[in-house]
């Protein structure tokens, strides 16, 4: 299957290539590949402490390949799509998930006076995906993450941090630096959904979403109110999880000699499945299946800077995560409890040129986890060291 989706994606490439000069069309797109070691200390009977040194792609930044264009209608309207698909430079496979264009598959209606309509595949607000995520790398050091463990906005805040397939997503026009969003996905991940999982039904996630942005000089801020509203799961009982609630806060100051960022977050009724990042730690989940039987509430703080230096950037970033137990939905959930998590990062970026640089960063993440009786608790920790080169085009 990843041949068959491999040699689509060069086809179309090559087709819209041969018109990009009669549209306005154009192909895009970026390579992030390095050298990554890493050392995990799960802190669990019977599992061995691991250290990898590896080739790893998307480092620092998801390497993708896109399509995009628009079409003037004029009286101030466009139409335009953009089509972008994710994938792995060091061995040349797309992302998982049977999708040629993992991160957008997105058409748009635009208008100068009444905002712009956004139909398909898109990033959900909290993200950095594409045309429509608001969070990212506005209002992170790292965007969502560097690596597996340096810490970004989805290592320390839960959910939300992906594309959403059949989304309808709302942008305002920008009154005076203010621009305002409201989103809808119908299914979240309908390419693996089961087969009794159906479209806008409760047997299935979908979401929605809330979110505000506002820029004005120095000043940058994001904040998104947003709900996935859990499907059935049916294949452990049939149990209806409460549907999670989330609201997300940022601001950056960018002083010129240095920028600022700062985010927070509350949520509740979050799954153990949307905490992501724990890979190896073993500290929330140790399956995927368990993931979906208990659920957290808590909050979470990041603090972050950036600083020209030596021709290049320096990057620094702390976080913190509190969450404790919500609810739980099976007797096997008795296992699970409260949990937090604490990471830096720090890392530095060098340009090659306008469209080249290299990168090199380290970072720590520690958890703490303990049951719900108190008898098994757990203080997993993970260094990572990583170094790379991107290229855009």
């Amino acid at each position: 299957m990843q041949t068959k989706l491999s040699v689509a994606l060069a086809a179309t490439l090559a087709g819209f290539a041969l018109s990009a000069q009669a549209a306005n069309v154009e192909v895009y797109g970026l390579i992030d590949t390095g050298l990554n070691y890493q050392h995990v200390d799960a802190d669990r009977a019977g599992v061995d402490d691991v250290s990898k040194f590896q080739m790893k792609s998307s480092q620092s930044t998801p390497n993708r390949v896109g399509l995009r264009g628009t079409e003037d209608l004029g009286q101030g309207l466009k139409v335009g799509f953009v089509l972008e698909s994710q994938f792995n430079s060091d061995d040349g496979s797309l992302m998982p998930g049977n999708r040629l264009f993992h991160r957008a598959a997105q058409i748009m209606l635009m208008s100068d006076d009444y905002g712009t309509l956004v139909l398909g595949r898109s990033g959900m607000l909290r993200s950095g995906f594409g045309t429509t995520g608001i969070w990212g790398g506005k209002v992170s050091p790292f965007s969502n993450s560097w690596g597996d463990y340096m810490v970004g906005s989805k290592y320390i805040m839960p959910g939300g941090f992906k594309p959403g397939d059949n989304t309808i997503t709302y942008q305002s026009p920008v009154m005076s630096g203010l621009q305002l969003h409201a989103q809808y996905s119908n299914q979240l991940d309908a390419a693996g959904a089961d087969d009794w999982e159906e479209e806008g039904k409760n047997s299935t996630d979908r979401q929605w979403a809330l979110g505000a942005t506002y820029t004005g000089g120095p000043v940058h801020v994001s904040a998104v109110l947003d709900s996935v509203l859990y499907g059935r799961t049916a294949e452990t009982g049939g149990y209806d999880p409460d549907d999670s609630l989330s609201f997300s806060l940022a601001a950056t100051y960018d002083f010129g000699f240095m920028k600022l960022y700062a985010s927070g977050m509350y949520f509740s009724d979050m799954l153990a499945s949307e905490f992501q990042g724990h890979n190896g730690m073993q500290s929330i989940t140790t399956t995927a299946a368990e993931g979906n039987q208990v659920s957290f509430k808590g909050y979470s703080l990041q603090l972050g800077t950036t600083v020209p230096a030596w021709g290049g950037t320096v990057k620094a970033n702390l976080g913190w995560m509190d969450a404790s137990v919500d609810h739980r939905y099976t007797d096997n959930a008795d296992k699970f409890g409260d949990t937090d998590r604490i990471g830096f990062s720090l890392g530095y970026v060098y340009p090659l040129s306008k469209k080249a640089e290299v990168y090199v960063g380290a970072g720590v993440t520690k958890d703490s986890a303990s049951t719900k009786d108190g008898t098994d608790s757990s203080d997993p920790i993970a260094y990572e060291v990583l170094s790379g080169l991107l290229v855009r085009f």
